[in-house]
């Protein structure tokens, strides 16, 4: 009888694993799996990734940053307007926008002016961007948001809507699909 039990939770274990391991390469590869849409008419705050936060059109537009949070691959820079970027923080692609947020803040979920190239801001319902951004998305969940992601494949470029329940967005991501 002990043989036979730990055999079953071995079984249990590995099952778990396996599915697991599964999803986790399901999520890893579904960008790569989505048909590709077209985002390169796609822009945040009138400024497009690949740009560069030291061109004189984005200062002129957003100034000097409020803050600043650095890692070790990019520059981290809140701008007026409720702009997040990430930015290249060496060597000669210094500035070099790789990522622009939108998001929220709890105390002004979804008070911001900004929007996607398509009209879709914060407080936008899901059905909405579905609308104009169409059927070829791929689908992740993660810190409690229902993300529905769209890839151009030719230009390496994501653009993710995240969804709170309710189905309003409440945060978007226009990054190089690198970006981890």
């Amino acid at each position: 009888m002990g043989k036979m039990h730990y055999k079953r939770k071995l079984v249990i274990i590995f099952t778990i694993i396996g599915i697991l391991l599964g999803l986790y390469v399901y999520s890893a590869f579904s960008q790569k799996l989505t048909k590709s849409t077209d985002l390169s008419d796609e822009s945040i705050g009138g400024f497009k990734v690949f740009d560069n936060i030291s061109s004189p059109e984005f200062i002129r537009e957003y100034g000097e940053p409020i803050d600043q949070d650095n890692n070790k691959a990019y520059d981290y820079y809140y701008w007026k307007g409720g702009l997040k970027t990430a930015s290249i923080n060496t060597d000669e692609d210094k500035g070099k926008i790789m990522r622009l947020i939108i998001s929220s803040t709890d105390d002004a979920q979804f008070e911001n002016t900004l929007q996607t190239s398509k009209g879709i801001k914060l407080g936008s319902k899901k059905a909405d961007v579905l609308s104009k951004y169409g059927d070829h998305y791929y689908k992740s969940y993660e810190q409690g948001a229902d993300i529905i992601g769209y890839i151009d494949h030719k230009r390496n470029i994501t653009l993710e809507f995240w969804c709170v329940p309710g189905g309003r967005v409440a945060e978007i991501r226009l990054d190089d699909a690198d970006v981890i």
